[in-house]
């Protein structure tokens, strides 16, 4: 914080432009939303004067950030050229007047409250803080169908024993975003992904089943619905359902190795072996597998092993970011035929 009297130095605005960056840029882990921001950069360590723009270009950023985490903007007033800028007020609109006492202690006229730096600060630490816990507001997320029963590859209608099905979903980059010394540079493939979940993206998705008949098949399809709607996000998975699942295992978890996200199994207990599982990993550049797998596993109980009729059909969707901070969307496609 700045002190009544001291000097606003450079370095106090470069340290705020450096930690917006890392929100709103590149950023590491759970810092960095892929958001080109407007600050128009650090001022160099010799500078005296932070120039009215500069200050604008920082408000800017702090009302995008707060805007997408709580669909606000920011209560600090515009910083104008001419201002006379103090620790915890300036000049109000475009005032420029300061007195000085006989004592040499200096009061801005006609201040604003909400213009002094020291607006800025305390601000920036809860909008890290929101930031790690991937706080957005939600009429900023939009959900987007991706893999339908349509989808060549997204259903399976013969007699099966065994199906499995992989889905690569893969993200790009290549866009341009700001270090945390505000120079400008390509996003990565796996910046890409931790953007995507950073500003609060989920991948779901859900099975079902159809046209089945007899014991084993009703009981396939109750396991199947029980499954519920999984939602994969950046540090959880949750479930509409009764599926278990890694409730604080998400992307920044996956390794290159398959960890299994959700499992259920059969809901009668002459079916108990029977299991849907879905596993995911990761290439570590941007793209990440997921691996679901419907599994008849029971033998026969006492006597005799029914064929399983089910139709199966996998639907996979996406919660994307698309307020004042937009994320962009990965691709999505089968490994192989589809389900088999």
């Amino acid at each position: 914080m700045v002190s009544v009297g001291g000097n606003v130095e450079a370095t106090t605005y470069n340290d705020m432009v450096t930690r917006l960056n890392a929100i709103l840029g590149i950023g590491t882990g759970k810092l960095g939303y892929g958001y080109q921001i407007t600050t128009p950069g650090e001022a160099s360590a010799g500078t005296s004067d932070i120039e009215a723009v500069q200050w604008a270009g920082l408000r800017s950023d702090f009302n995008v950030l707060t805007e997408h985490q709580t669909n606000n903007l920011t209560a600090i007033g515009t910083i104008e050229a001419g201002n006379i800028i103090g620790a915890d007020e300036s000049n109000v609109g475009t005032g420029s007047t300061v007195l000085r006492d006989a004592s040499d202690v200096f009061t801005i006229v006609n201040p604003d409250a909400n213009k002094g730096v020291n607006d800025f600060i305390p601000l920036i630490t809860t909008l890290e803080a929101n930031a790690t816990t991937n706080t957005v507001f939600s009429s900023h997320l939009v959900l987007e169908s991706k893999i339908t029963p349509a989808t060549g590859g997204a259903s399976y209608t013969s007699s099966w024993q065994s199906l499995t099905a992989e889905i690569e979903v893969t993200f790009a980059g290549g866009y341009n975003c700001r270090a945390n010394n505000g120079t400008l540079v390509a996003a990565t493939a796996d910046d890409h992904r931790r953007h995507f979940f950073n500003t609060g993206g989920e991948i779901r998705f859900s099975t079902s089943g159809s046209n089945g008949s007899g014991t084993k098949d009703a009981d396939w399809s109750t396991m199947l619905t029980n499954f519920g709607t999984i939602a994969f996000a950046n540090d959880s998975t949750t479930t509409t359902g009764t599926a278990t699942v890694g409730a604080g295992f998400g992307s920044e978890d996956l390794t290159t190795s398959y960890q299994q996200i959700a499992v259920k199994f059969g809901s009668d207990s002459l079916y108990a072996e029977n299991s849907i599982k879905v596993e995911a990993k990761t290439d570590l550049a941007g793209k990440i597998t997921f691996k679901f797998s419907w599994t008849d596993a029971d033998s026969g109980d006492p006597f005799t092993d029914e064929t399983v009729n089910l139709d199966i059909d996998l639907t996979m969707s996406q919660v994307r970011c698309n307020g004042p901070i937009s994320s962009i969307t990965p691709s999505y496609a089968f490994v192989g035929s589809g389900i088999a």
